[in-house]
């Protein structure tokens, strides 16, 4: 009897999340500022809490533009802006792709840690800019993202015999002797070339498009997508002592980026029947692993919160309301990670803010924030 009464409760507890979940799309976007209260400073800099140099990354950047236009704040769209361009690309991001690391040392002085620029970041700062420029009529971000856009295409692509035009992870350091060159499938999120290749359609971003969804599909043959992947023209895609298979921190991208297209973009259909056995041993599990191995599929361990949060809005496309419900309720429960964990956070953000359809995304990577449109 104890055991109905619980089920009850949770069942009725559930239905109000999800109810005001619906609501909450039109109100304030409280998670938006819980992260931005627990993550970002004054001045515009993405935290991660966990570090020890205090160490912010072109990624934090580049996910929080992205929310700041989901949320409609441009106040800290502009101010998070302002820091990436001064401190990660020497005052101007026009002239020069934003480093991927900074940090602070022993004696409070910051500076850059990694010079090198990491191009998913890239993607998705160009990503916010040209649809900032669009949801807020700026033309200074419009000609900003097609500047980036034109350095990413140079200087962080490269044409590779068998698998053809592709993604590099930054402009140095991924391309080997005898035309190796080594991957990462969570680079790539499809629905940004789309959308290039609609504001841009003189620049090769079809191309781009088509390599990263081969890419994407050809690592994934048993389900589950590595974090890194070798390829050269004679062996194809393949692993060594140095890039194993393993899919965990990088890798939950892949499934995260794919459930965010809409249902008639290219490949859709395709991703999603490539990832169905790695959705049927999470719904047997009831949570999402926090390891994966790409040549077996098997897994391993349980992943932390924002795993689980990342794959929400995947498993509601497949129907699992029961596993859907499950972490939502272990959400409700456990918020804390939201205060202290940049990663788990930004996982977060992307999973339930896609779940509860604050933003849609278009066949052709148009973004359409709930305040541009319903709202309205």
């Amino acid at each position: 009897m104890k055991s109905l009464i619980n089920v009850f409760f949770t069942v009725i507890a559930l239905f109000t999340f999800n109810a005001s979940a619906q609501i909450e799309q039109c109100q304030p976007w409280n998670a938006w500022q819980t992260f931005k209260s627990n993550f970002i400073s004054q001045n515009g800099r993405v935290i991660d809490l966990g570090s020890e140099q205090k160490v912010t990354t072109s990624e934090g950047q580049s996910y929080a533009l992205f929310f700041a236009v989901v949320a409609n704040d441009k106040a800290m769209f502009d101010l998070v802006l302002d820091w990436t361009q001064e401190h990660l690309s020497e005052g101007d991001l026009s002239t020069r792709l934003p480093a991927w690391q900074w940090g602070v040392n022993n004696q409070n002085v910051g500076g850059i840690l990694d010079s090198n620029p990491a191009s998913d970041s890239d993607l998705w700062i160009a990503y916010s800019l040209s649809q900032a420029a669009i949801l807020w009529d700026e033309r200074r971000y419009s000609i900003l993202a097609a500047v980036l856009a034109q350095r990413i295409m140079r200087e962080e692509t490269a044409y590779i015999s068998g698998l053809g035009l592709s993604l590099l992870p930054a402009p140095t350091g991924f391309e080997f002797d005898n035309e190796r060159f080594k991957l990462n499938p969570s680079y790539s999120p499809l629905f940004i070339y789309q959308q290039f290749k609609k504001l841009y359609p003189h620049s090769p971003w079809h191309q781009l498009h088509e390599g990263s969804a081969k890419l994407i599909l050809d690592t994934a043959k048993q389900g589950v997508s590595p974090d890194w992947v070798m390829f050269d023209a004679n062996n194809g895609f393949y692993y060594d002592k140095k890039t194993s298979d393993l899919g965990s921190y990088n890798a939950i991208r892949v499934y995260l980026w794919a459930s965010m297209m809409a249902d008639n973009a290219p490949y859709k259909k395709e991703l999603l029947a490539q990832f169905n056995p790695f959705i049927e041993t999470i719904n047997k599990r009831g949570y999402v692993p926090l390891n994966t191995f790409a040549k077996s599929g098997k897994s391993e361990k349980r992943g932390p919160l924002g795993f689980n949060s990342a794959l929400l809005p995947l498993l509601a496309t497949n129907n699992d309301n029961s596993t859907v419900m499950a972490i939502q309720q272990k959400l409700m429960i456990d918020q804390s990670f939201t205060q202290t964990r940049y990663y788990d956070s930004v996982l977060n953000l992307f999973g339930t803010s896609a779940l509860n359809k604050r933003f849609s995304i278009t066949a052709d990577g148009t973004l359409q924030p709930v305040w541009s449109t319903e709202c309205r």
